[in-house]
């Protein structure tokens, strides 16, 4: 039930994508196929012929409904691009027509420049935030160029001409690629040439995407935008560089001799400013521009000063290159917020950069946080009350008008200064101090400082509380403020990693009082990071604090496969990092987790083991072999059979021996310590141990190892075989003399073994090594659980023998026992079918086979009815067990024990029918 407008906003955003998704895969497969041909037949004119069609619900949406409201456009837009959904084939939506944009955000991530036209039909546009943070060199990167070309689709308003041009590169490069693998999979050569080399296109460059969008900006829109935002753009990179503009950057090293000097004394060549830069500049009404992260430097920086001299908001964080900020003075009048995060003022020295902030009178908001002075090794540095930065806040008429102050990472304010800052600065709403070596601070704390404000929010150093005895109360002291730091710096690693290394000390011994706003953030982090290992290090540590019992019972399902994708991003981005995978795989053993998070259950398996197989870490094989064993319950027949191959069946195989080994060893360890005193006493011990060994107690790592097992052969004739070739059946012969009165161990050797008689081809294998004989006293002499299996292990042997070959002797003992057991409340075993059942249910030759098999199917319907009288009529079994039924009513002589199981099946599926009937009415009704 929807309870909210904005849970049904995301709803039927999401289903509005998944639709437009669905006629995406076909228009984008047609496409693909038409390339092909294309390429196949060498023949470039036959596209001129080629018909296609446009997709049925986009053309729908686009006929059918009328324009969208500014706000609605808006939302739909800004939708897209932050779930990356944004490419040409969607940007075909915002034709005039049908919306009305006026606040978007464009995420280039996967456009090219073919669309960008359809920015020239919205003349209302009064902001302008384009998002270039994935920057193109990261697609040399096969995963991400696999990851682009999954995600690029061309428009259905594009000639195929264009198309071709722009996608047939890529189309063919990716298809190629396949091939190469595939051939590689087949081949033992691998030196195969590539054919295709046109990777990536120019038509998808971060260049040529904002040429095009500056320069198709319908002209009053050059008028009405407000706001622009060109975060991370790099102007000077070499893919923007053109024959003239490579000799204008040339041009920027004498140029910048100049800037010293005021921007308004200063000249620079109109040939020496890149392209995009230029077309920036039409904007002269901007009021808010986002230059952060790019590579201006000083002398386009005064430019853009000097032409748009109506900005009051300025982000100019990490704009390393531009060394000098005169510039800044011509806005005094008009600037109210401005940032300068991680700006480098070495270079800044007459005036200096507080002599020029100073002179900003109606500056309300003012960052200078620097995580990268903060992350350097001084821990103690000398602060100096002279200083600029601290002569700066003692000043009584600095900033009159601030309410935003960021500081963090400045580690020589001084408290002194700050408290007289604080004091002529009453309406300061937020004060960053993180990582300033300002600890304790009153006015944060304490209600009767001067300077304490009620309403005022922070961020607080708290580096001391790595060295402290922690208690819970700080535990409520500190996590808020840090709560607000991780929200306010998690686009900066540097703090992120540091914060979320404080969360680590803080929850390992206390729980979080906001677990689910905590796992939220960290979540977000970890895809805003995906690439840097410290924060992945750091977020992974505190996902294992948040997912420990008891905390992880009131974590919703939602959260919990935010855990599991982002665990699983991590094992995939840094696969050689040992203790990062020991971190992911700590945290993803945990029931709840495996259970009831919605992930790719094969995916993470696999990464699984490739961890068994890559490192010898007893952590990481240890709870990677319970996360398996956990995963296979999940996995279908086929994947089980990829994970079962000859290889990781050995790798599983060489796990279980080295446990037997360690717990030996452990054995031996206990018996000489035990006989000190006597040293010869000790010789005899050990001599008895290894030539007459003694019975073992397994342990959690080797009872998950043969649950894995298990769970692989169930069904499974592929990873059966796969088993007897890894020489499984020699080990399990080894297995059954050292874990003789080890109920859990026999339980799952005998299943296994059970397995293996389900394949006609490969019962002769049990015999071969004497297995048969091992295991046949389990009948009588085990408990239900292991006497169960091995009876059904006989029972398919019994199945395929000839008349001459049955041992009537074993066939009373078998009958004997099921007669005896008492059927369990809880399952003993889970089927996936009943397919292995149907041949023993029509052996009437050898009566205890058939019993066997009924008996299995009335226990598993006793005790998990919904799951298994389904697999009944699913499966057509309920016919079988009525002509069963049928056939002991008129005969002579009937079974009784047969007949009551039989009934008892009947009464088990009318009852569930019955029930199930009702409440489907109760619904309908």
């Amino acid at each position: 039930m929807v309870d909210n407008p904005d849970k049904l906003n995301v709803i039927c955003l999401r289903k509005f994508v998944s639709l437009l998704k669905s006629d995406q895969l076909v228009w984008k497969k047609q496409i693909e196929e038409d390339i092909e041909n294309i390429q196949h037949n060498q023949n470039r004119y036959s596209r001129q012929s080629l018909n296609y069609h446009q997709p049925h619900f986009l053309q729908h949406f686009r006929h059918g409904f009328g324009p969208l409201n500014s706000m609605l456009s808006d939302h739909l837009m800004n939708y897209l691009a932050t779930n990356d959904y944004l490419n040409d084939y969607t940007l075909s939506l915002f034709s005039s027509n049908i919306t009305c944009l006026k606040r978007v955000v464009i995420n280039v991530k996967y456009l090219s420049r073919l669309q960008c036209h359809i920015f020239n039909q919205h003349p209302h546009l009064i902001q302008l935030d384009i998002t270039f943070q994935d920057h193109n060199s990261i697609r040399t990167n096969p995963k991400a160029i696999e990851l682009f070309c999954q995600h690029v689709c061309p428009s259905i308003d594009s000639s195929f001409d264009k198309i071709f041009t722009v996608y047939s590169p890529m189309i063919l490069h990716h298809k190629h690629s396949h091939q190469q693998r595939e051939s590689r999979r087949t081949s033992t050569s691998s030196n195969s040439p590539s054919i295709y080399t046109l990777w990536p296109s120019e038509e998808f460059s971060h260049h040529k995407i904002l040429n095009e969008i500056l320069s198709n900006i319908h002209p009053m829109t050059i008028e009405r935008l407000k706001s622009l935002s060109l975060s991370h753009y790099k102007f000077f990179t070499s893919s923007n560089t053109t024959p003239a503009r490579q000799y204008s950057a040339a041009d920027m090293s004498p140029i910048a001799k100049l800037s010293t000097r005021y921007a308004s004394s200063m000249t620079t060549p109109v040939n020496s400013i890149p392209t995009n830069l230029l077309l920036l500049l039409k904007f002269n009404n901007l009021t808010a521009l986002n230059i952060s992260s790019t590579d201006l430097r000083t002398p386009c920086f005064d430019i853009i000063i000097n032409t748009l001299d109506k900005l009051d908001t300025l982000d100019l964080s990490s704009c390393r290159s531009i060394k000098l900020f005169n510039s800044l003075l011509r806005l005094s009048s008009k600037l109210k917020w401005l940032n300068l995060s991680n700006c480098s003022f070495n270079f800044q020295q007459n005036p200096t950069i507080y002599h020029i902030l100073y002179e900003l009178k109606c500056l309300e908001y003012l960052d200078l946080s620097n995580d990268i002075s903060a992350n350097e090794s001084n821990l103690h540095p000398v602060i100096d009350l002279n200083s600029d930065l601290n002569r700066f806040l003692s000043d009584t008429h600095c900033l009159p008008r601030l309410k935003h102050f960021d500081i963090s990472g400045l580690k020589t304010v001084s408290s002194i200064s700050l408290n007289k800052f604080l004091l002529n600065h009453s309406n300061l709403q937020f004060l960053g101090l993180f990582l300033t070596n300002e600890k304790y601070s009153p006015c944060v704390f304490d209600s009767n400082d001067l300077c304490y404000s009620k309403y005022r929010h922070y961020t607080y150093d708290i580096q001391h509380i790595e060295q402290i005895a922690l208690t819970e109360n700080d535990l409520v002291l500190y996590e808020p403020y840090l709560i607000e730091a991780l929200k306010r710096y998690q686009h900066r690693h540097v703090f992120v990693q540091k914060i979320l290394s404080y969360f680590f000390f803080l929850t390992r011994a206390f729980q979080s009082t906001q677990p689910h706003l905590l796992i939220e953030l960290i979540y977000h982090i970890m895809s805003l990071h995906a690439t840097i290992q410290t924060v992945q290090m750091a977020s992974t540590a505190c996902l294992y604090n948040l997912t420990r019992t008891p905390t992880i019972e009131q974590i919703h399902v939602k959260h919990l496969t935010q855990i599991v994708n982002a665990t699983v991003d991590v094992m995939e981005t840094f696969p050689t990092h040992q203790q990062l995978q020991k971190n992911c795989i700590l945290i993803l053993c945990s029931d709840r987790i495996l259970h009831e998070a919605h992930f790719k259950f094969y995916l993470l398996a696999t990464l699984v083991m490739q961890n068994l197989h890559s490192y010898t870490d007893l952590a990481i094989i240890q709870t990677g072999i319970a996360v398996l064993s956990l995963l296979t319950t999940r996995l279908t027949i086929d994947e089980c059979t990829h994970l079962g191959s000859v290889t990781n069946l050995k790798r599983l195989l060489q796990v279980i021996e080295q446990q037997i080994d360690r717990l030996q060893t452990m054995q031996i360890t206990e018996n000489q310590q035990a006989n000190i005193p006597n040293n010869e006493q000790t010789i005899n011990d050990i001599d008895m141990l290894l030539n007459n060994p003694p019975q073992l107690a397994s342990d959690d790592t080797l009872r998950f190892c043969l649950s894995l097992l298990w769970n692989l052969t169930d069904e499974n004739a592929i990873v059966c075989e796969n088993f007897i070739q890894s020489m499984g059946l020699e080990l399990f012969q080894r297995l059954l003399h050292l874990f003789t009165s080890d109920t859990i161990v026999l339980t799952k050797i005998v299943g296994l073994l059970s397995n293996i008689a389900e394949v006609p081809r490969l019962k002769t294998y049990l015999y071969s090594i004497g297995i048969v004989s091992s295991i046949q006293k389990y009948i009588n002499e085990a408990v239900l659980d292991v006497a169960f299996s091995a009876t059904g292990i006989f029972a398919h042997l019994l199945y395929d023998q000839k008349e001459d070959e049955i041992d009537f002797d074993l066939c009373e003992q078998m009958m004997n026992a099921i007669r005896s057991w008492q059927n369990p409340h809880t399952n003993m075993v889970t089927y996936r079918s009943f397919k292995p059942f149907l041949p023993l249910l029509y052996c009437t030759r050898v009566p205890v086979v058939q019993l066997w098999a009924i008996w299995a199917i009335h226990h598993v319907c006793s005790t998990d009815r919904n799951r298994y009288v389904r697999m009944i009529h699913e499966e057509n079994i309920l016919e079988i067990i009525h002509t069963l039924y049928d056939d002991q009513l008129s005969n002579d002589y009937p079974d009784t024990f047969l007949l009551e199981l039989l009934h008892s099946i009947l009464h088990l599926v009318k009852r569930y029918d019955s029930n199930h009937h009702h409440k489907s009415s109760a619904v309908a009704s």
